[in-house]
């Protein structure tokens, strides 16, 4: 399994360090009845918007949204690189 939201971690640490939490932000809500719920996660980088992914699994929303994210930095010429 690919480990984007570790690779997004690793990658905010380098470039903020302790500041990191300071200038990133995760979020997650659910919508949905509770058999089949919803999760959408959204990942903030210093007050912008940037990975946004929905999937019926917490964790499978959050890797899908920092893959989002990852991909979004790249294309702004950053390099994220692997672990």
């Amino acid at each position: 399994m690919a480990h984007f939201a570790m690779r997004l971690n690793n990658f905010l640490q380098g470039r903020y360090g302790a500041d990191a939490a300071a200038h990133s932000t995760y979020e997650e809500t659910s919508s949905g009845p509770q058999n089949h719920t919803v999760w959408t996660g959204t990942y903030l980088i210093d007050d912008m918007k940037y990975g946004v992914e929905s999937r019926t699994n917490k964790k499978a929303a959050k890797e899908a949204a920092a893959q989002r994210t990852i991909a979004m930095l790249e294309a702004e010429g950053y390099t994220i690189p692997n672990i």
